[in-house]
């Protein structure tokens, strides 16, 4: 007879022989993948090497046929040469340079001529550059093909004055008046100049300063930092309802990411929030870095939100998929210090393997039954490693951020095409990094909305892989006049 204490032993052990046959099954499956795919390409390449091998033969003889035809060209061409031009006299100085340029059969790399030619130059000399004897001209040609950008000079703005009729309308008994396309209403600057530079802003990272430069410097026109700040805080308004739109767009995916970073505002210390799916990206500056901030913004969102360990996302009530790049990570770095614990060294091993595992698993095909049942397995693993009696400080660290995250760290298995990493986010959030290291933030809090507004449009349609230039002219000209 078994004792309750040796019933539940046996029970614990054959749980774990269960779950290392498993793991034994699936290695064992992937390597003979792995050596049946290793055996199909020695026998494909096998194959090749005999074909080259013949191609080889081939071109060898190819190559003699047209050395002899070279040599006889040679010839003839000494021959003809000999008869227009007086031979000179040949340097007694034998070179034993490498002969310049690229081997035979070596495939050349360079600029495509482009297919669109808009306009043709015929250059001819009328007189010999050395002997100034008269040329007559020729139907043999060279050609070259240079792809250029318009001279400064012809890069000048263009100032048009409209003539805006004031009509009377008599069945509506009032003055109505004309709205010229494409102009942005009461504005003085065109749409053109004003899409440039939102995109010089938000796009290429450029300092107001620099943006002003270049205006005068390319288009000789003057225009101030404030006139600047004045048009980007007018596009604000104008973006706000395709804001509104891309963020709607996120509460609605069924997988969303969140981050967050610091962010200076008039020199205080603010945050930058940032919140993403593969169509959209929204960021929002706020003040405060509280669990309500992604509370407000993802306000009856539905899906999975993926994020980091930071606990102002526990009370969004949503499914929640825990980074893990975050923990082993974590774990690297303690486990490679001189002082590390051994412990610290096996736990760093054991959530390296089970993050792999749990890789492997997400990749397969999606089946819910499946899933559970490996949901269980590592929840055991999970909280075995939450239960651990650690001695090591620096163990207990770690085992404390998991056991903060617990089955957060599996929720990719329950739901199908969430990731384990919050990856994605931390990918967005990085334009907001390298322009907070080029300006250091914002000067007022009405700067910041705006400078969040206006980069999430463009990022947005940047993302979606959209005509950058024409998207986003498109969206203020609506957004200007209202014509939704």
């Amino acid at each position: 007879m078994y004792t309750p204490a040796q019933y539940w032993n046996t029970r614990r052990e054959i749980r774990f022989l269960r779950q290392e046959n498993a793991r034994l099954q699936r290695v064992h499956l992937y390597q003979k993948q792995k050596a049946e795919q290793t055996e199909k390409v020695i026998r494909e390449q096998d194959k090749l090497i005999n074909e080259l091998e013949q191609e080889n033969e081939r071109l060898k003889k190819r190559e003699h046929e047209l050395l002899e035809q070279l040599e006889k060209t040679k010839q003839e061409r000494d021959t003809y040469k000999g008869m227009l031009f007086k031979p000179e006299m040949k340097s007694s100085i034998v070179t034993l340079e490498r002969k310049r340029g690229g081997k035979i059969g070596h495939r050349g790399y360079g600029r495509r001529i482009p297919e669109t030619i808009n306009r043709h130059i015929r250059a001819f000399l009328t007189h010999c550059p050395d002997c100034n004897t008269p040329l007559s001209r020729t139907d043999s040609i060279d050609t070259h093909t240079v792809s250029d950008i318009p001279h400064w000079k012809d890069m000048q703005p263009v100032t048009t004055q409209y003539f805006i009729e004031r009509q009377w309308c008599k069945t509506c008994k009032g003055e109505v008046h004309a709205t010229p396309i494409g102009v942005i209403p009461g504005a003085r600057l065109g749409i053109n100049l004003v899409t440039m530079i939102t995109v010089w802003r938000y796009r290429f990272r450029e300092p107001l300063n620099k943006i002003a430069e270049r205006l005068l410097t390319h288009y000789s026109l003057k225009i101030s930092e404030g006139t600047l700040i004045s048009i980007f805080s007018r596009t604000r308004g104008w973006l706000g309802p395709y804001y509104d739109e891309f963020l709607e767009e996120i509460r609605g995916s069924p997988v969303k990411h969140a981050d967050e970073t610091g962010w200076r505002v008039g020199g205080g210390n603010w945050w930058c929030w940032i919140f993403s799916t593969k169509k959209s990206t929204v960021y929002t500056i706020e003040e405060s870095r509280g669990g309500g901030i992604p509370r407000k913004i993802l306000k009856g969102a539905a899906g999975t939100l993926v994020r980091d360990d930071y606990k102002g996302y526990v009370s969004i009530p949503l499914p929640q998929q825990s980074c893990w790049s975050h923990p082993i990570r974590i774990a690297k770095d303690a486990a490679e210090k001189e002082n590390a614990s051994e412990e610290m060294q096996l736990l760093h091993k054991k959530l390296k393997t089970l993050f792999e595992l749990l890789a492997e698993d997400i990749a397969q095909p999606f089946n819910r039954k499946q899933r559970m049942l490996w949901y269980g397995w590592y929840k055991e693993d999970i909280e075995k490693i939450i239960h651990t009696p650690y001695s090591a400080a620096d163990a207990k660290k770690l085992q404390t951020r998991i056991k903060n995250q617990n089955t957060n760290l599996l929720t990719a298995l329950l739901y199908q095409g969430v990731p384990l990493t919050n990856n994605q986010a931390e990918r967005d959030l990085r334009t907001m990094v390298v322009t907070r290291k080029i300006s250091g933030g914002s000067q007022s809090e009405q700067g910041a909305k705006t400078h969040a507004v206006n980069l999430s449009v463009v990022e947005t349609i940047c993302k979606r892989k959209l005509p950058l230039l024409d998207t986003l002219q498109s969206h203020l000209i609506t957004g200007a006049t209202g014509k939704y």
